[in-house]
């Protein structure tokens, strides 16, 4: 699979695609303003000075107000956007991780970066991390892959989905969503160099836990991929060990595992408990939004949004136009696509963005993996001798792909407010199963010029896929 060509190639797309994150983060409307938001430097300047609540005061006069959340009673009186205020204090929902590494170097150097240089680092730690993913899975499970297969899945890993829009719209709320995604994938992907072995890695499994305390850190929503995906490890490593003494074995790498998660679990609860009194409160409750979020706090996740989200999130078209790059967004739409949805007034889309599967079909191999999965399930159950093993390495990545994809965008697609950044809870790990997809497949078929044709398709889907993307990109900035 992998050549002096395909390596120099691979390098220059991961090069390419850095080169166009730095140019989509310096466009934006975000310049005009001359600046961007700075909460992860506000958080780290509270922790700095020994306390959990910023330093800005909240203004007397929101302190006054009988309702504070009440956005209509604060009309005229100057807050901190987004910021959670409890007894007369502000404090941030967003996670406390990233700031709490930017307080080594913060304790010493004069930092105060703002919330773009996290976007951007952010994206860019994804982006890579995804490429070191996708070629161990290629030389693990596809080594006699073509070597076209790197270079092309870099593009598509890179240039796909929101990554491009975020940066050209780098804030907090990006910041966060890029940063929970980035160590999610980072634990996904020390979790897979952990179990590759035959013999399992204790010390890896340390780490992935680590990674996942993280992720859950910096962005509360990942405690349901970062569930399942421990949930499903936990099955994988108990498979494995009951040829040998499963009790002794299996505790010992479970634990390895679970611990980082427990005890950063315990010292999360903990964050919380002395912030708001209470061990479940992110501060999520007490947000100053641009809506009485407290008042619609019961319908602020619903299932009544789970259709018409899908329908945005992946089906939303986009329109052709008559001047280059010949293609613009739409925006998703708010009124019910079925006549049975009733959707409350407090359900908003925000700006304008293609749905995922048009916008880049090649996802749709993403469901060739689970498909094969089950349709063999029976078979493997049914084998006597016993020589087709039910759950193995490859069914713990692939499957596990595909469960991080569907945990990841549970949250997303049952709230009241969609938004492109959105997408990111569950794009990247749906890129690199629809990659395995297509890779399953071109092995799948045993005829050379089927398979030939198949490729052909899969690269002009990919491509497509691509180009599309940066295009409505572009075009979507300032919609």
């Amino acid at each position: 699979m992998e050549n002096k060509k395909s390596i120099l190639l691979s390098g220059l797309a991961v090069l390419f695609v850095l080169v166009i994150y730095i140019w989509f983060i310096s466009l934006g409307p975000w310049r005009s303003r001359g600046h961007t938001s700075d909460y992860y430097s506000r958080l780290t300047s509270a922790f700095l000075h020994g306390q959990l609540s910023l330093e800005q005061q909240p203004d007397p006069a929101l302190l006054a107000l009988p309702n504070p959340y009440d956005h209509k009673a604060r009309k005229n009186v100057p807050v901190l956007g987004d910021a959670s205020l409890y007894e007369g204090k502000y404090y941030l929902y967003f996670g406390p991780f990233p700031s709490l590494v930017l307080a080594i170097p913060a304790s010493i150097l004069p930092l105060e970066p703002g919330d773009q240089i996290f976007v951007y680092l952010f994206i860019a730690g994804l982006f890579f991390l995804e490429c070191l993913f996708f070629r161990e899975i290629v030389k693990q499970f596809f080594p006699a892959m073509p070597g076209w297969i790197l270079p092309l899945g870099i593009l598509l890993l890179g240039l796909t989905g929101p990554y491009t829009r975020m940066l050209a719209h780098p804030f907090i709320h990006e910041a966060a969503i890029a940063g929970g995604q980035l160590l999610f994938t980072a634990g996904f992907y020390t979790a897979f160099l952990a179990l590759r072995p035959e013999k399992i890695h204790k010390g890896k499994l340390v780490l992935a836990g680590l990674f996942w305390l993280f992720a859950v850190a910096t962005r509360s929503t990942q405690l349901i991929p970062v569930g399942f995906m421990t949930a499903l490890t936990l099955f994988y490593i108990f498979h494995g060990c009951r040829k040998t003494n499963p009790a002794r074995e299996f505790g010992r790498l479970a634990a390895a595992l679970i611990a980082p998660l427990a005890l950063g679990g315990m010292l999360l609860a903990w964050y919380n408990w002395a912030r708001f009194g209470s061990i479940f409160e992110f501060g999520l409750y007490y947000q100053l939004a641009a809506f009485n979020l407290q008042a619609n706090y019961s319908i602020l996740f619903s299932r009544v949004y789970l259709i018409q989200n899908i329908y945005n999130y992946f089906l939303n078209p986009f329109a052709l136009a008559g001047s280059f790059p010949f293609v613009q967004p739409l925006a998703g739409t708010e009124k019910p696509v079925l006549a049975s949805i009733s959707l409350p007034n407090l359900y908003a889309v925000e700006g304008r963005f293609p749905g995922a599967l048009l916008s880049t079909p090649f996802l749709l191999f993403a469901a060739l993996p689970p498909f094969v999965y089950l349709t063999d399930l029976p078979k493997k159950f049914r084998d006597r001798r016993k020589t087709m093993d039910p759950f193995t390495f490859f069914d713990w990545t692939s499957l596990g792909l595909f469960g991080a994809s569907i945990a990841g965008a549970l949250p997303t697609l049952l709230l009241f407010y969609v938004g492109f950044r959105y997408e990111t809870e569950f794009i990247a790990s749906l890129t690199l199963l629809a990659l395995i997809g297509f890779c399953q497949g071109y092995f799948l078929l045993g005829n050379i010029f089927t398979r030939k044709l198949y490729a052909a398709l899969g690269i002009l889907l990919l491509l497509f896929s691509v180009l599309i993307n940066m295009a409505l990109a572009y075009t979507g900035i300032w919609a």
